[in-house]
């Protein structure tokens, strides 16, 4: 019998089996998508493990960072060991007097780049060439290329204006130059010696002219700072002393740096302090390539790490604190080399125990 001379009744047996066929299916089987409360259930679920991992994640990369800055701070250490090995044992200093003029105030950071790996850099930098003052003369031409070149050493990982900042100069040219999250110790500032340029000899280790050395430490070497961190500036000033600005990205410009303003910023309160503030300015540390500058890496210890009360200028006298984007932290650099945590809580007297060379004092950070 041909297909065309089939009985109607097997269409019809052959319909009923495919729908018995099509009941026997269950509701699960036949749905295809999720419903909206099973979405959004997801999606909760989605956020609240991205809010878990989230922190985790910013936490293993601080803890990246922080190790990469202790890195750094351990290279200049033994870059400090190797210059002295190189001179005789002594130090880096922060330049030389110039007759009757500016000092010549190369920065200890410019001195250690051949035992940091960075000789080419080292070979950029004439040492004869004679700076001038900041605010009278242009920095010379043939020191361009070195103040632009950013030292990978010479940056925390944590410190976000880590980066080139213009230099406006006296004859209203400008040009880009590198900085340095990191400062050469110049004293306690107990000593009333608040200016790294004035050959004024202080009770740290970095000043112009200073001749310190190994055989200077008496307080030992594994009880006195030898570097610091501390936040290179935002690159923004502000002409006037209001509104008060965040001492991480800022420094206060002053009436005057002295004794007086010492002993005031020693309360913590920045409203001790307000009236000796005239403005603002942001380039902290901008300048690795000088010493003496208002800008430049050598700072002394008087303040406490982290504090509320700014860094304190008056032209290139500094009242100063240790700084860093380390939670509730900096790192120093000791003379034997070796790398600290100090929190923010540090006694004051053990703090300033360890920024002094020949204090004899029985506690400092590596008794902490």
């Amino acid at each position: 019998m041909s297909f065309l001379s089939r009985p109607r009744h097997a269409h019809s047996v052959a319909a009923c089996h495919s729908l018995a066929s099509r009941r026997s299916v269950s509701p699960t089987q036949l749905r295809r998508g999720f419903t909206l409360v099973e979405l959004l259930v997801v999606i909760a679920i989605i956020g609240v493990l991205v809010g878990l991992l989230l922190p985790a994640v910013q936490s293993a990369r601080e803890a990246a960072r922080s190790m990469q800055c202790s890195n750094n701070l351990k290279q200049i250490g033994l870059a400090l060991h190797n210059y002295a090995s190189a001179y005789n044992g002594a130090f880096p200093n922060n330049g030389y007097s110039w007759p009757g003029g500016y000092p010549s105030d190369y920065s200890p950071f410019a001195k250690v780049l051949p035992f940091i790996e960075q000789a080419q850099l080292q070979d950029l930098i004439d040492f004869d060439i004679y700076m001038g003052h900041p605010a009278l003369a242009d920095l010379p031409v043939g020191l361009h290329e070195a103040a632009s070149t950013r030292v990978a050493a010479y940056e925390c990982p944590s410190d976000i204006n880590a980066a080139l900042h213009g230099l406006e100069m006296p004859s209203g040219a400008s040009i880009q130059i590198a900085g340095t999250s990191y400062a050469m110790n110049q004293g306690s500032g107990l000593d009333g010696v608040f200016h790294p340029g004035n050959g004024t000899p202080s009770d740290g280790l970095c000043w112009i002219g200073a001749k310190v050395g190994f055989r200077d430490v008496l307080d030992g070497t594994s009880n006195t700072i030898a570097f610091a961190e501390t936040l290179i500036g935002g690159g923004i000033s502000q002409a006037t002393p209001t509104p008060t600005m965040d001492p991480a990205f800022y420094r206060a410009a002053s009436s005057t740096v002295d004794d007086t303003v010492a002993a005031l910023a020693d309360t913590g309160d920045i409203n001790s302090v307000s009236t000796y503030i005239t403005s603002w300015t942001g380039d902290r540390n901008h300048y690795w390539l000088r010493g003496s500058v208002p800008s430049g890496p050598v700072i002394n210890g008087r303040m406490t790490p982290n504090n509320a009360i700014p860094d304190m200028v008056r032209g290139s006298s500094k009242l100063s604190a240790a700084r860093s984007n380390h939670t509730g932290l900096v790192k120093v650099c000791l003379v034997d080399g070796s790398v600290r945590n100090v929190t923010d809580s540090i006694d004051r007297d053990v703090w300033h125990a360890s920024w002094t060379r020949y204090g004899r004092e029985v506690k400092t950070v590596s008794s902490e």
